[in-house]
């Protein structure tokens, strides 16, 4: 009983200095390449944004909850260097110098050596290379891993899509993005100043946007998007005939998946009210309001908008408004639907405004890397970045600058970028905008959503 008395308060004593869930670890076996992973630090970039950070934090849980191993999480400026590490991001060590690869668009790069392991992916693709490492390599307690040493490029893994994103910029055209590389500007937001992120997918097309008035406004460019239906400029949700169409927010919401809204717009702007309401004006703001208290009623909606910051510290709330939300849906087992809309592209556009515009492009691209973040973690989502129009006639001249030809909408198309699961349907096809309606729905296994009687479903 002595024997037993005494075994009990060295548990105890063990479990205060590394917690009762962690003390599994203390008994793996786990190995990497030959050394115990319980030897091994996690390093990441101090100058990497928060991407590296946040996937050496990824790593580090993943390992605690399959292994029960705690390891230690250090930034590469801090002083200690451990003798095994696993480093994250272009950090200052020796092995990510080795690894320099030139990786295009969503490819991560991963070596090995005798003392460490590197990572490395552009911007938020970090999280693609967090993500592989730890399903290929940690796949649960007691394992033996061999990690080849020499450089490999590698790209994300994808999954069978349960969960889908629609990012809509507001007026955005292909010129619109151009604006990364044909406008000087001294914006420090501290992310997303350099290149639209949308070129970094594999898959781009271009969407016509026309509506059944001609040239479309956002409230029936919007409903296009969101219903499958083309309709009279000005209404919301419904058709010609003022007869309410199914969103793809009640579509998904019906088969119990968790479904938000987000726009820097306000809840009753035009295309934020195209996913969450119905009305035969998008002016009338309390039969949108109404219509959308009726859908969170009945589905639990999120409707999270009105977001109008420029400020480096107030995008980053935008962010966490972008995390927070996530977080919460994605707590459905089901899967969710979100649509999440830069409005202010849009509106600057209109002024012919070329610095605001940039910087509402800027805050699009961060939302954008929030959201293809959270993909590269989560590979069962499927993620496409659009317009409903676009808006300035915004021209590319010979010079290589930039100028508007118009304060209104126009007629241009507007380009499709898309990620995950069946993302490849969308590349190099020109297609009209209620086909995105048509093909995110086919792939929840919905082949009759939207007006299919002449466009229907990519396959």
């Amino acid at each position: 009983m002595k024997k037993i008395a005494s075994l009990l308060i060295i548990l105890a004593i063990i479990c205060s200095l590394v917690s009762c869930e962690g003390i599994g670890g203390l008994f793996s076996k786990s190995r990497i390449n030959g050394t115990s992973l319980r030897k091994f630090s996690i390093v990441y970039s101090e100058s990497d944004l928060d991407y590296s950070k946040r996937a050496a934090e990824y790593i580090h849980d993943e390992i605690f909850e399959r292994t029960g191993i705690d390891l230690k999480l250090l930034s590469d400026t801090e002083p200690t260097r451990a003798k095994y590490e696993i480093v994250v991001g272009n950090t200052n060590r020796p092995i990510s110098e080795k690894l320099d690869e030139n990786t295009d668009g969503v490819e991560f790069s991963i070596l090995a050596e005798d003392n460490a392991i590197a990572l490395e992916g552009n911007y938020f693709v970090i999280a693609a290379a967090a993500y592989y490492f730890i399903e290929s390599y940690v796949p649960s307690n007691d394992f033996e891993a061999e990690i080849p040493k020499e450089s490999r490029v590698l790209s994300p893994i994808v999954k069978d899509a349960k969960s889908f994103v629609i990012l809509i910029g507001d007026g955005m055209g292909v010129n619109q993005t151009l604006l990364f590389d044909h406008f000087d500007n001294n914006i420090e937001y501290g992310d997303g100043e350099n290149e639209f992120y949308g070129y970094m997918l594999p898959y781009m097309g271009y969407s016509r946007t026309d509506s059944l008035s001609g040239t479309t406004d956002s409230a029936a460019g919007g409903t296009a998007i969101s219903t499958g239906h083309k309709t009279i400029n000005g209404y919301v949700g419904i058709d010609e005939n003022k007869e309410a169409l199914t969103s793809l927010t009640e579509l998904f919401g019906s088969m119990g998946k968790a479904t938000a809204v987000m726009s820097t717009e306000t809840k009753s702007g035009a295309t934020p009210s195209s996913f969450s309401a119905h009305a035969d004006s998008r002016n009338s703001t309390s039969e949108l309001v109404a219509s959308q208290l009726a859908l969170v009623k009945q589905y639990g909606t999120i409707i999270n908008c009105g977001y109008d910051y420029y400020t480096s510290e107030k995008v980053g709330e935008i962010e966490e408004q972008i995390s927070d939300t996530l977080e919460t849906i994605s707590a459905d087992e089901d899967g969710f639907f979100i649509m999440y809309e830069e409005a202010h592209i849009d509106k600057h556009c209109h002024n012919n405004n070329m610095d605001k515009t940039f910087s509402a492009l800027v805050r699009f691209n961060q939302a954008i890397a929030r959201f293809m973040e959270y993909a590269f973690y989560n590979p069962d989502t499927f993620v496409l970045i659009t317009a409903d129009h676009e808006t300035g006639g915004l021209t590319l001249g010979d010079d290589g600058k930039l100028s508007y030809t118009s304060e209104d909408h126009t007629s241009a198309n507007v380009p499709i970028f898309t990620w995950g699961d069946g993302a490849e349907l969308f590349g190099g096809q020109t297609i009209e905008n209620i086909q995105i309606a048509h093909t995110i729905a086919s792939f929840a296994d919905v082949y009759d959503f939207g007006d299919q009687s002449e466009f229907t479903y990519l396959k």
